[in-house]
């Protein structure tokens, strides 16, 4: 039986120490959206990795602070195929708007900051920029 779910951000693709966080924050250039922050820090030979913030000023409550990320994750793992494998660490800061904001509105959103980083292939390509 695999030890990983297919459908799953590896552990190698995500970001988990408060220490990776603020190396983003601190190399990274920022990205606005409607919905959401994204940084990009640029790491080549690093394996492209993904953080997610939703603190308690800025989007409210646990219940909502775990429903803006649960939003953000999804649209970013569906799309994790076409996401560059190497060179990029990204932290994605949800907005208050990220929890009511209709799904294409907030997914269309989450491409254009992708796309905008140099980090997402086009629809239908087959490699990795």
């Amino acid at each position: 039986m695999p030890s990983q779910h297919p459908e799953r951000l590896g552990r190698e693709h995500r970001l988990r120490s408060g220490r990776d966080f603020v190396l983003v924050k601190q190399d990274g250039r920022p990205l606005r959206g409607r919905h959401c922050l994204m940084l990009v820090a640029a790491r080549p030979g690093e394996p492209t990795r993904v953080g997610f913030i939703a603190s308690k000023k800025g989007v409210g409550g646990a219940v909502e602070r775990n429903r803006a990320r649960r939003r953000l994750r999804e649209i970013v793992r569906r799309r994790w195929p076409r996401v560059a494998r190497q060179g990029y660490w990204f932290v994605i800061v949800a907005f208050r708007s990220a929890i009511g904001a209709p799904h294409q509105e907030l997914a269309d959103d989450i491409e254009r900051l992708l796309a905008e980083a140099g980090a997402l292939a086009p629809i239908g390509s087959l490699g990795h920029p």
